[in-house]
């Protein structure tokens, strides 16, 4: 008698749409799949070179693709400094600090344009990027 009810109760709760039993909550959550801070600066890279919008550099504009290739020669003669720390130790925080953020030469603090005028600091754009890879989905 008790599964019969139990039945009942089961498939009124199935095709009742007003009531929904959480599923996800039963499921096993997947661990995050742990990346390097070289896979980070490399994946940060590429959603800058994939960005549909405009770089300013300097105050000029630059299409997005130009902008990885410039962010990553400027990372390789950093890499390449003897000022700089040892290329192993480079974080994406040091990249977004230290190469995306702003002209070396200059000081001048880089933006990124979306397709609807807005500007936003680039430093401000590539720690929310960073924020996603660092996640869980």
């Amino acid at each position: 008698m008790r599964i019969l009810l139990f039945l009942l109760f089961l498939s009124i709760c199935l095709l009742n749409p007003f009531f929904s039993i959480p599923f996800h909550l039963f499921a096993q959550s997947k661990p995050c799949k742990a990346i390097s801070e070289g896979e980070k600066i490399e994946l940060l890279l590429k959603k800058i070179g994939n960005f549909n919008g405009s770089f300013i550099r300097n105050g000029d504009i630059h299409v997005a693709k130009d902008a990885e290739n410039h962010l990553r020669y400027k990372l390789k003669e950093a890499k390449n400094s003897f000022f700089a720390p040892d290329p192993k130790d480079w974080t994406a925080k040091l990249f977004i600090d230290k190469i995306a953020s702003k002209s070396f030469l200059s000081g001048t603090p880089y933006k990124i344009r979306y397709p609807n005028g807005k500007e936003i600091l680039s430093s401000v754009w590539l720690y929310e990027e960073l924020g996603k890879l660092e996640s869980c989905p």
